[in-house]
């Protein structure tokens, strides 16, 4: 907990504990995301420990330890919270890890009013103290100081989850996109160049050609040209329009980032590459029976 240390050095005597309870581990982790996260996200943790251990001070708790599981609160009392004094825990939704809480984490809020929760668990034993809701409500609003130090931690442990939503969330994505028209019989793409844009045919037709013979065709809507820059080679087909055509092209960068934001194109991608093998190999029987 090397940011709460610098907290309680700005704020001289903030190590409180209850009496003939050992002092609190001083942890390097507090309640942080499952992927790296932000300075501003670890300061905010480092914060919610910190203002844990002013809430829960002078507060007589229950010391635990929990054997490996996957839920800390089964066959709990609703009404039971838990703070984390040693070990970890990860917090799951929907059985997705969303979060990892260390010694000085508060964990079941939520539960303990009847609000949506996920699951924690623990792979590692770990080391609690127990306290009841009504009991660590009733202890905050004993003291005015205690009670700002809620509300702190409450705005907290919002800015957290929000700080979180906007890291862990995708900017929405804008390629650069050109629109490109091309006459009948000019050639889109030539064989053997090297792969720069992805194409959408927006209108018109187009012919595939593998040394200048027709091996498929191009119709409005379709994407043409990812293949060589998904696979990093030079094209394998020309491209030649059989009407004019007005296509949208979008730089190969540009399409790999847009892949990553929407994955659904990729299975569009997919199901249309395998009709065109279809296509191919009705060309190759028909080849054969002549």
């Amino acid at each position: 907990m090397l940011a709460t240390w610098g907290i309680f050095q700005r704020f001289p005597g903030l190590l409180p504990r209850a009496p003939g309870q050992p002092p609190c581990k001083l942890i390097e982790d507090p309640m942080h995301l499952p992927s790296k996260q932000s300075e501003t996200l670890s300061d905010l943790a480092a914060k919610l420990s910190a203002l844990g251990d002013l809430l829960c001070a002078d507060l007589p708790a229950e010391r635990a330890r929990i054997s490996p599981g996957n839920d800390l609160f089964n066959d709990r009392p609703t009404t039971e919270i838990l703070r984390l004094v040693d070990g970890q825990a990860e917090y799951l939704v929907n059985g997705k890890l969303v979060l990892a809480g260390d010694a000085g984490d508060i964990l079941g809020l939520p539960r303990s009013l009847n609000l949506p929760y996920g699951e924690w668990r623990n792979q590692e034993p770990i080391e609690v103290d127990i306290y009841t809701r009504d009991g660590l409500v009733n202890h905050i609003n004993s003291d005015s100081k205690r009670q700002r130090h809620w509300a702190h931690y409450l705005l907290c442990l919002q800015s957290f989850y929000e700080q979180a939503l906007a890291q862990e969330t995708p900017a929405a994505f804008q390629p650069s996109a050109g629109f490109l028209h091309f006459q009948a019989g000019e050639t889109i793409i030539r064989q053997g160049d090297n792969a720069d844009r992805v194409y959408t045919l927006l209108e018109g037709s187009a012919d595939a050609l593998c040394d200048g013979v027709k091996v498929g065709e191009i119709n409005p809507n379709e994407i043409f040209g990812a293949l060589a820059v998904f696979t990093r080679q030079p094209r394998m087909a020309s491209i030649v329009a059989s009407s004019d055509c007005t296509l949208l092209a979008v730089r190969k960068e540009e399409f790999i980032d847009l892949i990553e934001h929407q994955p659904q194109i990729c299975l569009s991608l997919i199901e249309e590459m395998a009709a065109k093998i279809n296509q191919l190999n009705g060309q190759l029987r028909d080849l054969k029976n002549e």
